[in-house]
């Protein structure tokens, strides 16, 4: 479960970066997207469709890693989610 974990901080970072940069290049004129060769940021720009793939990703990323965390807490803590004890 610790390794979903680290899977799912991955997922958040990438995801984050790649809407953070949709959103910088078309509303403030910079960001990761500027700075990228016109190779690499014409392909991400072409499919615009991927900056709602990336939040939606982020929003699904976000709520697992809570739901996640909660289950390791539970874990760690010994107890069954009917809050009986286990030994």
């Amino acid at each position: 479960m610790k390794i979903l974990n680290l899977v799912l901080n991955a997922v958040i970072l990438l995801s984050a970066m790649l809407f953070l940069a949709y959103v910088g290049y078309h509303y403030f004129d910079f960001g990761l997207f500027k700075t990228l060769p016109s190779g690499v940021s014409g392909f991400f720009l072409s499919a615009g469709a991927l900056q709602y793939v990336a939040l939606g990703l982020l929003i699904a990323a976000a709520i697992g890693k809570i739901l996640l965390s909660r289950a390791l807490k539970r874990r760690d803590a010994g107890t069954r989610p009917d809050g009986a004890v286990l030994r």
